[in-house]
This record gives C-alpha cells, structure tokens and sequence, in this order.
C-alpha cells in the first residue's frame, strides 16, 4: 500500500511538473523559461525535479510532444464534424491554423523554431502528420466522397506527396486540388 502512494506521488509530482512547464513554455516560451521558473510553478523545488528528468531538454521533449498530439488530436477531431464536408474537413487539417488557434501564433512560431531544430521532434511530427493521411481517406471514404479501388495506403502515399508540394499553393487552391484529387484529370459532372 505505502509502495502504491509512493508511486502516485511520483506520478503526481512528475505531472505538475509537465504541466507548469508546458504552461510556461506557451506563455514565455521554450528559451525564455529556466528550470528555476519551472520549479516555482510546479511547487516542486528544483532539486527534486532532476529525479524525474535527465534536463531541461528531456521536458522539452515530452511537453512539444504532448503538444503536437494535441493539436492533431484536435485537427482528428474535425474528420468527424458531420457539419463541415470532406473539402472542408481537409480545409480544417490545418497544423498551423490548429496550433495557432489554440495556443497563439506566438507560441506556434516558437514551438516551430525549436521542432525544426530538434531532429527526434521533426521525426515525431513527421510520423504522426503521415499516420493522419489514414484517418482523411478513411473519412472520405465514409463521406462519399472516396471511391477509388486503390488501396488506402496507396492514396495516403498520394496525398502525402501532394501536400508535401507547396502548402501554399495547395491551401489557396484546396478545392481545386481536391477535385483532382478525388476525380482526377476526367473531372466530375457537378449537373448529375
């Protein structure tokens, strides 16, 4: 028993400590915050907080990872809105836009910088942008708007690489590319 509250202390512990650092992380961001302001948020002195983690980087690591899970949890989220259609849905897929709307355009620019220069963080976002390609076909699929034979890995591959072109171009044109998309070059007879 006394092992079980000791272990959901640690546990404890270690969570008020993510979540000041993620706290502090998006209000004065990743550089401008020190352990030090992370011990006296957290109420966990700062001593103590080195036997949760190895450093500084090792909770930055966790919290833009539990970040970056959020908002494409968030971004999932609007594949199942029966509201929007599939074009907007995808429209909606935004990471920039999510980001931003939830946490602020400041904090997106300064996740961004330290995501870019973090070669285990861009793997991660990578992974889990490419896993999404899955969920999007798969809600085309339901929505109707999906009907090729082609295999959903085959079309994720294809979507990926179409994104993976100028995002702007593609976001300024996302109803056009859409279209080719999900007609290709035959089109689709919109009198029907």
């Amino acid at each position: 028993m006394f092992k079980i509250r000791r272990e959901r202390k640690k546990e404890l512990n270690r969570q008020k400590i993510i979540a000041a650092a993620k706290k502090l992380f998006l209000r004065k961001g990743i550089s401008a915050t020190n352990v030090r302001d992370i011990s006296t948020v957290s109420g966990i002195s700062y001593v103590t907080m080195y036997k949760y983690f190895y450093d500084k980087n090792d909770l930055i690591q966790i919290v833009c990872r539990e970040v970056i899970d959020e908002v494409i949890n968030y971004a999932y989220s609007q594949l199942n809105n029966e509201n929007l259609t599939f074009f907007e849905k995808l429209h909606r897929l935004s990471f920039k836009e999510t980001f931003e709307k939830i946490y602020g355009t400041t904090a997106f620019i300064d996740f961004s910088n330290y995501i870019n220069s973090d070669k285990k963080l861009a793997v991660y976002i990578n992974q889990r942008i490419n896993n999404s390609w899955i969920k999007i076909v798969e809600a085309g699929r339901q929505d109707g708007f999906i009907h090729a034979s082609a295999s959903d890995e085959q079309i994720c591959k294809f979507l990926s690489l179409i994104f993976k072109l100028d995002h702007n171009e593609v976001k300024k044109n996302i109803n056009e590319y859409g279209e080719l998309f999900l007609y290709g070059l035959a089109g689709h007879n919109k009198n029907k």
